[in-house]
């Protein structure tokens, strides 16, 4: 019996390469638990704890600023107590990234608050929408260019856009003073802990 002519069969020489070896899962429930919880439990209630205590912290000290960056900040203590060693938490993406996106979200918030915009924007909501989505992809691109890429910096410059046309006009300099500082000491808390944390996904 003769195969199709479409079909070919491999030489017996060539070698097909082999796909990496994948762990089977084990332990206790192992597609709902993470199999290693077991082994590195210190770790993960240490760096959780950790976590809930900055936030708790900085929401007590920030408890009026724009939710936004609220958010913007508490995903990256994620990144930095979830995944200490991964790129995203090196201090020069943390800090450059948020500092960035605060620097677009000032520059974009000051146009719209300029005499000739601010009517306009008032009356017509989308349009604030619209240049809130623009910072976010500005900042995104300044990031990405001066080799500073924090996704959670995407909150910054959306905070500080979404709300200008607010009856306190100008620089949000609280909003930006909460967000470098909490940058700050982010950075501060994973250089003391690097050797201490580990990456939990």
């Amino acid at each position: 019996m003769r195969a199709p002519k479409s079909f070919h069969l491999p030489h017996p020489d060539i070698h097909l390469p082999h796909l990496p070896h994948l762990p089977t899962p084990h332990g206790f429930l192992p597609h709902f638990i993470d199999q290693y919880i077991h082994s590195r439990w210190n770790h993960y209630f240490l760096q959780c704890c950790l976590a809930s205590a900055f936030l708790i912290l900085l929401l007590l000290i920030g408890d009026t600023l724009k939710t936004a960056i609220v958010v913007g900040i508490a995903s990256s203590a994620f990144t930095i107590f979830v995944v200490p060693n991964s790129v995203a938490a090196t201090p020069r993406k943390v800090i450059g990234g948020h500092l960035l996106a605060a620097l677009v979200g000032t520059i974009i918030a000051l146009l719209l608050q300029s005499p000739l915009l601010v009517e306009i924007v008032i009356e017509k909501r989308y349009l604030l929408d619209i240049a809130a989505a623009l910072s976010v992809g500005i900042g995104i691109f300044v990031m990405v260019v001066t080799n500073t890429e924090h996704p959670p910096a995407a909150g910054t410059s959306l905070g500080l856009v979404i709300q200008c046309c607010q009856p306190s006009a100008g620089v949000d300099w609280s909003s930006i003073s909460f967000i470098l500082v909490s940058a700050l000491l982010l950075s501060a808390v994973r250089i003391v802990l690097r050797d201490r944390m580990v990456n939990l996904l």
